[in-house]
């Protein structure tokens, strides 16, 4: 993508009705690129470091978890338990998978955040009822 393809795209968000700002950062929490209407850059520069982190607890919260096998029990017509062995669906060990977007609600605004490998896409916006 080149620049103005980029900034076309953060200036469609940040007219996007609701949307108070969007915020363009590092993983380590830099702002890139910022599109509050406020001179003052440490809104900006909060949202980032804010961002960062919670990407950074959410792939550690998901990174420790294997997966199980499990069985159920269903009951027959008859009321006697029936024990029915389910083998689990093939499925991805979660270390492998990662966080692709966080979505946080406050009583004040809902914060979206893209992640990618380099990037971060903040998103502030007033919240949706």
């Amino acid at each position: 993508m080149s620049s103005e393809q980029i900034e076309g795209v953060i200036e469609h968000i940040t007219y996007t009705k609701g949307v108070l700002g969007v915020v363009v950062c590092t993983t380590e929490g830099e702002p890139i690129r910022d599109s509050f209407q406020n001179l003052d850059r440490s809104l900006a520069q909060s949202y980032a470091v804010m961002a960062a982190d919670l990407a950074r607890q959410a792939a550690c919260l998901f990174e420790p978890m294997k997966t199980h096998s499990f069985s159920c029990a269903s009951e027959s017509l008859r009321g006697a338990p029936r024990k029915k062995s389910v083998a689990a669906p093939p499925a991805l060990p979660i270390c492998e998978s990662t966080v692709e977007l966080l979505r946080v609600r406050t009583l004040l605004h809902e914060v979206i955040v893209r992640c990618s490998s380099e990037f971060l896409l903040v998103v502030v916006q007033e919240p949706v009822d």
